[in-house]
């Protein structure tokens, strides 16, 4: 998985455990950089008052959808 690529979206990602989680992007980590040398991907889940983050080392995601890319803001009134 090229998980850099889901850089200022927002995703659905369903892990091993059949667990869904929905949220924006929020960094990747190579497996260079690491502790556990395993590529990992977080994400801020949606209602998150805490702003907690969720992190998945690559081997625990089963899929992720990405269910907005770059969304434009609001359409402008003409």
């Amino acid at each position: 998985m090229k998980l850099w690529e889901y850089k200022g979206k927002r995703l659905k990602v369903t892990d091993i455990h059949g667990n869904v989680f929905v949220g924006t992007y929020d960094h990747y980590t190579s497996g260079l950089d690491a502790p556990s040398g395993v590529a990992c991907l977080s994400i801020e889940p949606d209602y998150n008052p805490d702003r907690i983050l969720i992190e998945f080392e690559e081997p625990e995601i089963v899929s992720i959808e990405v269910i907005v890319a770059n969304a434009p803001a609001m359409a402008e009134a003409v």
